[in-house]
Order: structure tokens, then sequence, then C-alpha cells
């Protein structure tokens, strides 16, 4: 069955690109199948479900909207007909087909000052140059970032449920009213790469929402450990932090308000992350023991940050 999708594929890549004596390696499978195409140049080639076909055409409206600003995407690679995506079909189920260069590189160190500085700079130049993408996107407020973890814990008659809702409301209560603009929206450091000369690119537009920027800085930033909070990763986070400011506000302004934001959005990234943990996996997939460690460490966080003030 595999052969024949691959064979398929590499029929496509024939006539619809006019890539000759090619050969596909199976990469990864996710939100898409995604194949490495060996010939003469190598390419990624991503097979998309059709349940996604919106979210993946306004991605590839974002990169081709990047690439055309220079900045640093994978090239979106045009069919002979000038086309972005393909659609194709195989027993009426449509997907789409998407291909793109290849970036042979690894995730950047942001440890080293230099790499999280320029990291920095060009997420705030990220910042900067969508403000003028002329994509429509969903808005991500409350709700998504603290109500939905919420919707769930009642569903499961989590018994501490008035302590995570007297945390959340706490949460909002710092960062609302903070700037929106165009985020990522998934903006962690394996959806970078860095090649052997130290260019950097972005990868994976899917996600990208209308939402606070600061959510952005602080994925990219947030070193701790998910599971298991320690000294050393907060000290860490906090000496990225200070290197990724001073290279993303050469770009685009943060304001003393949003600089000071930072923690209340690590905590409020648990909250997000379980809610979209919980849509993918099921709402059996986590137990009251994890919850409740969970919130001891959202709340020794917060502890720890007011020691620190």
């Amino acid at each position: 069955m595999e052969n024949k999708i691959e064979n398929k594929l590499i029929q496509l890549l024939q006539t619809q690109y006019g890539l000759e004596n090619v050969s596909l390696n199976f990469l990864r499978e996710g939100g898409c199948t995604t194949y490495i195409v060996n010939g003469e140049k190598k390419y990624l080639l991503k097979v998309i479900s059709n349940a996604f076909k919106d979210t993946a055409k306004q991605s590839v409206m974002i990169t081709r909207y990047l690439e055309e600003k220079s900045f640093p995407v994978p090239k979106t690679i045009l069919t002979k007909a000038g086309e972005a995506i393909v659609e194709v079909f195989d027993d009426d189920e449509a997907s789409l087909v998407l291909l793109q260069e290849f970036i042979e590189g690894e995730e950047p160190d942001l440890e080293k000052s230099e790499t999280a500085q320029k990291v920095g700079e060009l997420v705030g130049k990220l910042h900067s140059l969508m403000k003028d993408c002329p994509v429509h996107l969903v808005v991500r407020d409350k709700q998504f970032f603290i109500g939905r973890y919420l919707d769930f814990l009642r569903q499961k008659a989590y018994p501490k449920i008035a302590d995570y809702e007297k945390l959340g409301e706490q949460l909002w209560d710092k960062v609302q009213g903070l700037p929106y603009g165009i985020c990522h929206g998934d903006l962690h450091r394996g959806n970078l790469l860095q090649t052997k000369d130290g260019q950097i690119y972005f990868l994976d537009f899917d996600t990208v929402c209308q939402a606070p920027l600061m959510f952005d800085v602080m994925v990219m930033c947030d070193m701790t450990n998910y599971f298991n909070l320690q000294q050393e990763d907060i000290e860490i986070t906090r000496s990225v932090y200070k290197n990724f400011i001073s290279g993303y506000t050469r770009n685009h302004p943060l304001s003393q308000e949003e600089k000071l934001s930072f923690y209340e959005w690590v905590a409020i990234r648990h909250f997000q992350l379980q809610a979209t943990i919980l849509e993918v996996h099921g709402i059996n997939c986590i137990d009251e023991k994890f919850i409740d460690y969970q919130l001891y460490w959202l709340n020794k966080w917060m502890e720890l940050q007011e020691e620190t003030k």
C-alpha cells in the first residue's frame, strides 16, 4: 500500500513539478505525512489531509508572503502551472500536496547569548512584517488560553477546580489589555532550523493567530521543564529571555508591562497546552494526580517570581 502511494506521489512530482528520477524517504507522520524527496536536489513533500485544507492554504499564503519579504522561511516550490498546492484524489478522498525546499539544519541553542539575540531579532522582524500580512486569522482570547482547560477540569469533576479558577483569573487579569498582533502560535525551538552557516529558518505556520505578541516571545524563551520545576532551568530561562529581548526590541517595541508579563505567560502556557493535549488525546489521558502536580508546579512558579520582585 505504501509503495502504491509513493509511486503515485513520484508520478505527481514528474507531471506537476517536472522532477525526474526522484525517490521518496518517509520522514514523519503528524498533522500531515512528510517525505524527503531525493534527486538532483532535496525537497520536503507534505501530504495534507483534506480536514486541514483551510489551515494548510493559510499557512502557505503566510509562508509565501514572508518569502517575498526576504524573511527566512523554506521556499515553496510551485508547479509548472504556477500553483503552490496541488489537490489530489485517492478513492474519492481528497488531500493536498505541498513541496518545499529542504533545509538541512539543527535546532538552535538559545543558551548561547548570540543565538538568543539573533532569534529575538528575527522574531521581532516577524512580528513587524506580519502587521501587513493580508490574512484573516482566528483571535485567541481568555477562553482559548484559560477557559478551555477549566472546562475540561469541570468535565472531570476535579475537586480543586476553585484553585485553578482563582489562579486563571489572577493570571489573565495581569495580561489582559496587552497588545495583540499576528503570532506564529507555536513558536518553540523545534520550529526553527539553524544551518551550518548560521542561517536560522522558521517553520510550520499552521497555528498562526491573532494573540498577545508576548505569547510567541514566552514560548520561544521558556526553558523550564514542563513536569519538573528546577531552579537551574529558571535561571537559564531568565538568561535566554534577557538576551532574546535585547535582539527582539531592535525590530519591534515591547512595553515594560509586556516585558514583565513573561512570567504570567509561562503559567498561562500550562493552561493552554494542557487543554490542547486533552483535545488531541482525550479527557482521560491525564489523572487527578497529574492535575494536582501541575497545580503545585504553577503555584511554586508564581511564588518564586514573587520572591524575585
